[in-house]
């Protein structure tokens, strides 16, 4: 019986008693993220912040002062796809660039004043965004949620060589 309810608890499920399919995982995955991505602009776009930025910022904000090669290793994209964002916060003056006196090759990535301010605001839009996604999700279905992402990560993420973990 497919869509058939049932009794758990308090609440009440609607039983999937469909076939799953084989193949799929990956583009649901894909739609979520890009779903959840898309609100997270429409509110960061308030602050005009572009999601590549915020990422940017994001990182800074746990651990200012990185050299670009991490910031972008961190974000997942080429240093060179990183250098205009950055040139459009250091633009904005919420960041600011500075060579590393030991290493002339190296640009260090530090957070202006204005840039630490902007933590709590768009961090409020990540929250928001967050709420709005498990709206109708009890604790136990998104703690569940988590696990399984987790499973799924685990399941298809290379394994780690030489001793050093991936800190994703």
């Amino acid at each position: 019986m497919p869509g058939a309810a049932r009794k758990v608890g308090k609440h009440t499920r609607i039983a999937a008693q469909r076939d799953v399919p084989r193949i799929g995982l990956g583009l649901l995955l894909r739609e979520a993220d890009m779903a959840f991505n898309r609100a997270l602009r429409d509110e960061l776009a308030k602050h005009r912040i572009s999601f590549s930025q915020y990422q940017h910022l994001r990182h800074l904000w746990q651990s200012d002062g990185l050299a670009q090669v991490e910031l972008s290793r961190r974000i997942g994209i080429e240093t060179a796809s990183s250098t205009a964002v950055l040139d459009q916060l250091d633009k904005r003056a919420l960041i600011r660039r500075q060579r590393d006196p030991r290493d002339r090759r190296r640009i260090i990535v530090t957070l202006t004043p204005a840039g630490r301010a902007l933590e709590r605001p768009l961090e409020s839009c990540a929250v928001a965004v967050n709420k709005r996604a498990r709206a109708k999700l009890s604790t136990a279905q998104v703690a569940a949620l988590f696990d399984i992402m987790k499973t799924i990560i685990g399941n298809v993420r290379p394994p780690v060589s030489g001793g050093r973990k991936n800190a994703r």
